[in-house]
C-alpha cells in the first residue's frame, strides 16, 4: 500500500531536518569530524532514526552534495542560456559554477574533499561526474545538434573532466587573496575548449589557374 500523503510530507520535512543539521554540523566542526551522533542532536532526533533516511554518513554527505549541486545547476542554467556558442558556454559556465561554489561554504568543504573515505564513495558511486552530467548535458546536447561540438566526444569522459576542471577552478579561487578572472578565463579558453569545439573541414586548395602565356617556353631555352 502506498504512503499516505501526509506521510510521504513528514519523512519529507524529517529528512530535510537532518540534512540541514547536518550542514550546520560541518560548517562547525568540518566534514571529517562530522558524526551520525552530532547530526542526530543537531536535528533532536535519535541516532536510529537518522539511519531509516540515510544507510550511513557518506550516504547523508552525498544527498547534501546533491542539494547543493541541484541548487547551483538551476541558476546556473539560466545565466549560461544567456551564451548560446560553445566558446563562451564553457568559459562563463566554469567560472559561474567555480565563483558560486567558492562563495558557497558547504559546497567549499565538500570540494576539499577533507575526508578519504567520502572521497572513495564519490568517485565509486560516480556521483559527482552525475551531477555534472545534469548541469552541462542540456547545453552540450544543444551544441551537438547545431554541429558546433567536436563529434566523438565520450560524455562520461566530459562529465568527469568539466567536473574537476570546476574544482581545479575552486582551488584557484580558494588560493589566491585577489583572484583574477580574467586570467581564469584565458586559462579555460586556452586549455578546454579546443578539446570541445568542432573544427571545420579543412577546405581544399584549389589549383592556381596557369595561363596559356605562362606555360610558353621562351626561345633558346
Amino acid at each position: 500500500m502506498a504512503p499516505r500523503s501526509g506521510t510521504r510530507s513528514s519523512n519529507g520535512d524529517v529528512r530535510s531536518t537532518i540534512l540541514r543539521a547536518a550542514e550546520r554540523c560541518i560548517q562547525r566542526h568540518g566534514i571529517r569530524k562530522t558524526t551520525m551522533d552530532d547530526i542526530a542532536r543537531e536535528a533532536k532526533i535519535s541516532r536510529p532514526s537518522v539511519y531509516r533516511y540515510f544507510a550511513d554518513r557518506e550516504d547523508l554527505l552525498i544527498a547534501l552534495m546533491n542539494d547543493h549541486s541541484r541548487a547551483l545547476t538551476e541558476r546556473a542554467r539560466r545565466f549560461i542560456d544567456q551564451y548560446p556558442s560553445v566558446e563562451e558556454g564553457l568559459v562563463e559556465g566554469l567560472i559561474y559554477i567555480a565563483e558560486h561554489g567558492h562563495r558557497d561554504e558547504f559546497t567549499r568543504f565538500l570540494a576539499s574533499m577533507d575526508d578519504s573515505e567520502f572521497g572513495r564513495r564519490v568517485a565509486s558511486t560516480d556521483a559527482f561526474a552525475t551531477l555534472t552530467g545534469e548541469f552541462w548535458d542540456p547545453f552540450l546536447d544543444a551544441a551537438e545538434a547545431r554541429g558546433d561540438l567536436r563529434p566523438g566526444l565520450d560524455r562520461h569522459e566530459v562529465h568527469v573532466w568539466l567536473g574537476n576542471v570546476g574544482l581545479i577552478l575552486m582551488s584557484i579561487l580558494e588560493r589566491e587573496e585577489i583572484p583574477n578572472p580574467a586570467a581564469m578565463r584565458n586559462l579555460v579558453r586556452q586549455f578546454v575548449v579546443p578539446a570541445f569545439v568542432a573544427t571545420p573541414s579543412p577546405t581544399p586548395a584549389k589549383p592556381k589557374l596557369v595561363s596559356k602565356a605562362a606555360k610558353k617556353v621562351p626561345a633558346g631555352r
